[in-house]
């Protein structure tokens, strides 16, 4: 006899909260720490100048997009876990966070990058996933088992 698939129960209202959360966060943190991050584009300045004077606005909503999925896929972590809570949340968002930051220090590293922007980089993401699980975790889904 074969077993019927649990339905995973996802919180679709917390997981959009949850990637508007993050991309405002990256709003911020690339705002606070813009000098140093920008020393690591590789960029001219002239030509890191001509594209502030002509924004495009396709990147903040991939930007977007991408935050959506993350939160997407956090919630399906959490969903998916034996109880569901804050510190259920919390421990998903710190380990996808960990995953996608150690990934990205990865590549950085052996582009050889400055430090600072090593650092500024892939803690965004750490930062972000441990938000957006906080977010999930706190605001589950009707029917879900808590901690």
């Amino acid at each position: 006899m074969a077993k019927e698939a649990a339905t995973v129960r996802v919180n679709w209202l917390a997981i959009l909260v949850a990637a508007v959360a993050d991309w405002i966060l990256g709003a911020v943190w690339f705002t606070v720490f813009a000098s140093q991050w920008r020393a690591g584009l590789r960029m001219a300045p002239a030509e890191l100048q001509q594209y502030m004077s002509h924004p495009n606005f396709w990147p903040y909503l991939i930007v977007l997009l991408c935050s959506f999925l993350i939160a997407y896929a956090l919630a399906r972590v959490v969903a998916g876990s034996s109880t569901q809570g804050l510190f259920r949340g919390i421990t998903a968002g710190i380990l996808v966070g960990l995953a996608a930051a150690m990934a990205m220090i990865t590549e950085m590293v052996l582009e050889i990058r400055p430090s600072p922007f090593v650092l500024i980089s892939a803690a965004y993401p750490l930062v972000g996933c441990t938000l957006m699980g906080i977010i999930i975790g706190l605001w589950k889904p009707k029917g879900a088992r808590t901690l």
